[in-house]
């Protein structure tokens, strides 16, 4: 049966995408999270600190939650045994590539400035796989691993479960009634409170619960949203509700997270009741990421639903873009950091230069190279 393009879920993997970009190169400032390159002296700004807060809270659970809406997609046009084989093309092979290539020559950069590495990037490489845990392992292709790991979790249940195609859509047209859904946003909370206290978050596939049942529900939520296709109408009804419970639910969340170590009242409650200061940020974190990826989801399908060159081009350079970006970014904080400049005008111009960079070397070399292409995805 032929079907019209989703086009805004498209939009939204470009769109996401291209935020990896200001969201890694700020850390290099902020120090709030893992990079190759750091400022000596982290720098404190309010804006870091909500730009790295906020992103967290909805864009990699959007990226699995339209991830599982493609694979209803793909299922109904592949087999079992068709769509593996496309999972291990689209993510098992570039992380292999990743890991040989792209991540000790990101590792160089952080043994270079950080840990006195003093050799070339050939003599460096057994001193990643020695020490690939330090260096950050496989870096932002976490991603790609844990997909392909949901993607297998899926097709044995697939397997197992011959009616589950029936069992979404019923769950579909339950949640599509009335205000009902709503009530899904009750087991991200659960999986919050349960798991987040006491593992906030490092993707390493073991030991990271929160994070792995918190995605892997995004993923089969997004199966049920596109086994019911009246679903995705609810959501965009119910954009004025996901917007007011995300607003009120992301403040709260972001000023709790800042407050926990910059005001002293909260210091001193986060000190003393840990356990439970951390409980309340991860039940908020519950609504805050169900609303926000709901609500962002109805407004991409009403103003982004639609093909241009722009949307043809950057679908092309997207998965490309995600697999170099933070190399390129590596490579351009290396040198803007011995600048004594604003360190806002530095990020905003470092910004700039990473799209730039990467456009040239997209255009002039990256397309060009067969092997590149097969393994970017990058269609002619």
């Amino acid at each position: 049966m032929k079907t019209t393009r989703a086009y805004y879920i498209d939009w939204l993997r470009i769109i996401i995408v291209a935020l990896l970009i200001p969201h890694h190169t700020a850390i290099t400032f902020s120090h709030l999270g893992d990079a190759y390159v750091y400022l000596p002296i982290k720098d404190n700004a309010l804006y870091f600190f909500i730009q790295s807060t906020f992103l967290n809270l909805w864009f990699m659970r959007m990226l699995f939650f339209i991830s599982g809406i493609s694979t209803f997609y793909a299922l109904r046009k592949r087999t079992n045994k068709e769509y593996f084989i496309e999972r291990c093309k689209k993510l098992l092979l570039p992380t292999v590539f990743a890991l040989i290539f792209v991540c000790p020559a990101m590792g160089y950069f952080k043994a270079i400035t950080l840990n006195n590495f003093h050799g070339s990037l050939l003599t460096f490489y057994p001193v990643f796989f020695k020490n690939i845990v330090l260096y950050l392992g496989w870096a932002h292709f976490w991603f790609l691993v844990y997909l392909f790991v949901f993607s297998i979790i899926f097709l044995f249940i697939r397997r197992i479960v011959k009616s589950i195609d029936t069992t979404a859509e019923k769950i579909g047209v339950y949640l599509s009634q009335n205000n009902r859904i709503i009530i899904p946003i009750l087991l991200f909370i659960f999986f919050e409170t349960l798991f987040r206290p006491f593992y906030p978050g490092f993707q390493t596939l073991v030991n990271d619960w929160a994070n792995f049942a918190v995605y892997l529900s995004f993923f089969f939520f997004g199966y049920i949203i596109g086994s019911k296709q009246d679903l995705i109408d609810v959501i965009v009804s119910k954009i004025r509700l996901f917007a007011i419970i995300a607003s009120i639910s992301t403040i709260s969340f972001i000023f709790l997270k800042y407050a926990q170590d910059n005001i002293s009242l909260f210091s001193s409650y986060y000190n003393d009741m840990t356990y439970t200061y951390k409980l309340c940020l991860a039940f908020i974190q519950g609504i805050a990421e169900y609303s926000l990826v709901l609500f962002i989801f109805g407004v991409a399908k009403l103003y982004l639903n639609r093909d241009n060159k722009i949307y043809r081009y950057l679908s092309k350079t997207s998965f490309t873009l995600y697999i170099f970006h933070f190399l390129i970014i590596n490579m351009t904080m290396y040198f803007m950091i011995i600048l004594s400049w604003n360190h806002f005008i530095i990020f905003i111009l470092s910004i700039f230069l990473v799209y730039s960079l990467f456009f040239i070397l997209y255009e002039t070399l990256l397309k060009r190279i067969p092997p590149l292409r097969y393994i970017c995805g990058i269609q002619k």
